[in-house]
């Protein structure tokens, strides 16, 4: 997975030499000049870790990052606060805005590094978590309408996404972004059941924080599957497009599956679908070898019987 990095510096000199390093230790790089447009770079391109300096004209670094943390959109993004402040108090007021770390100027490279790193993994770890208040509320929100799905589909198709991720190989964080969004019910056939509209369900997902990349993954589930062009760049942009794709895969294929009774017919359907709904070929073709080597280990049987 490849992190993005927000440098807000308006010394140019310092910013361009951390952006050429940063850049060569694998980070996508963004910049900003002053505390307004780090705020908005902030909540419109999500990064995982600011580098924020403190001494800004006009709005400062550490209001900047009282901001920061106290957005729903954007408290969960790591924030390093760099200054020449050696004091202690500086240190304490820092933190008590929300900082998570400090870097002393002038900047020691190697001590850059191991923070980012160290910032960077604590934060894929809180990433994976949600508030158990908040994901209860969800989850109860949508179980009043359970109604229209059976867990005998759930888990044939649960079983079909555990079997492609386990062959593609995915990172962890791509496999249960793909789960996660396999769990949900269809908001299309919750509208069906009681008259909302889809749109309304999927906006249950804004109370959680993994909303960032489920609001889009649904809504990208939900729509025209020769119309979803408009949410694929979102998706990209926020490492969750093939978990959809995938996800889009198997519930078409679980679909087919319980109409035809017969998994080469499904398939065939799938196929023939590929272009006009721009499947993934690669998990669609991952999908037809674990299907082959499911009807070859079945043929096996019946001959040893």
């Amino acid at each position: 997975m490849k992190y993005t990095v927000l440098i807000a510096e308006d010394n140019e000199l310092l910013r361009n030499m951390l952006k050429d390093v940063l850049e060569g230790w694998d980070y996508d790089i963004l910049t900003a000049t002053d505390g307004h447009s780090c705020l908005e770079t902030a909540r419109r391109e999500q990064p995982d870790l600011i580098l924020l300096d403190v001494m800004f004209p006009g709005l400062s670094g550490y209001e900047v990052c009282a901001a920061l943390k106290q957005s729903a959109e954007t408290r969960s993004i790591a924030v390093m606060i760099m200054t020449v402040l050696l004091d202690t108090e500086s240190r304490i007021h820092g933190y008590g805005v929300g900082a998570d770390n400090f870097l002393i100027k002038p900047i020691k490279y190697d001590e850059l590094k191991a923070i980012i790193q160290n910032l960077l993994s604590k934060k894929m770890y809180r990433d994976t978590l949600e508030e158990g208040g908040s994901v209860v509320r969800v989850l109860q929100s949508f179980s009043r309408l359970l109604a229209v799905q059976t867990a005998e589909a759930d888990a044939f198709r649960m079983k079909y996404c555990n079997k492609l991720l386990e062959s593609l190989g995915w990172d962890t964080v791509i496999a249960e972004r793909t789960r996660t969004a396999l769990m949900f019910p269809s908001p299309a056939k919750l509208a069906e059941q009681t008259g909302m509209t889809a749109d309304k369900f999927i906006d249950l997902t804004d109370n959680l924080r993994m909303g960032h990349y489920l609001k889009p993954m649904l809504q990208f589930l939900n729509a025209p599957k020769n119309n979803t062009r408009q949410f694929r760049s979102i998706l990209k942009e926020r490492n969750c497009l093939e978990a959809a794709e995938l996800v889009l895969i198997v519930n078409r294929y679980t679909e087919l599956f319980y109409k035809e009774k017969n998994r080469e017919k499904a398939l065939v359907v799938l196929n023939r679908e590929s272009d006009e709904y721009r499947y993934n070929p690669i998990v669609l073709k991952k999908l037809e070898e674990i299907l082959q080597a499911e009807r070859f280990l079945e043929d096996i049987q019946k001959n040893l019987q």
